[in-house]
């Protein structure tokens, strides 16, 4: 067996692996919704969503090998519009996390919701997060050696 065809079997393995986490996750916040409310969906479709405005800025802020154009300016606009993406991001993400406890707090949830909103969140946000860096393309370094520089 050869090595490429031996990584592809591996690679599925982790999609089907991953694909049964995600489903775990949906399940755990059907059940959730099970007590009679329909809040715990809101949220998990908030743990859906979260990573998209980084996968958005991720995407628009990319450069290609066509892109010449080395002003300093035009690369901290691109990294401001990176740091907003994360900054939604992650307030999504901090949100989904807090939003059960809040409803739980004013009697909208009970503790069993609450709790299995929150797994089943983490693990939704866990594989939409390991989905996109599994199939996101590496970074390419120079093969250069250091050179050692320092202050001369």
């Amino acid at each position: 067996m050869n090595s490429t065809t031996k990584f592809q079997q591996n690679a599925l393995r982790n999609i089907i692996g991953l694909s049964i986490v995600l489903s775990m996750g949906f399940l755990l916040i059907i059940l959730a919704g099970i007590y009679g409310n329909w809040f715990p969906i809101i949220i998990g479709i908030i743990f859906a969503v979260a990573h998209l405005p980084v996968a958005i800025t991720r995407t628009l802020t990319e450069n290609g090998d066509y892109d010449f154009n080395f002003e300093p300016s035009q690369s901290s606009v691109g990294n401001m519009w990176k740091e907003i993406g994360q900054f939604l991001s992650a307030s999504l993400v901090v949100s989904g996390f807090y939003l059960p406890v809040l409803l739980h707090h004013s009697h909208i949830l009970t503790r069993i919701a609450m709790v299995l909103t929150i797994i089943g969140g983490g693990l939704i946000y866990g594989t939409v997060y390991t989905f996109s860096s599994y199939f996101e393309e590496p970074q390419e370094d120079d093969d250069l050696p250091d050179l050692g520089g320092g202050v001369i």
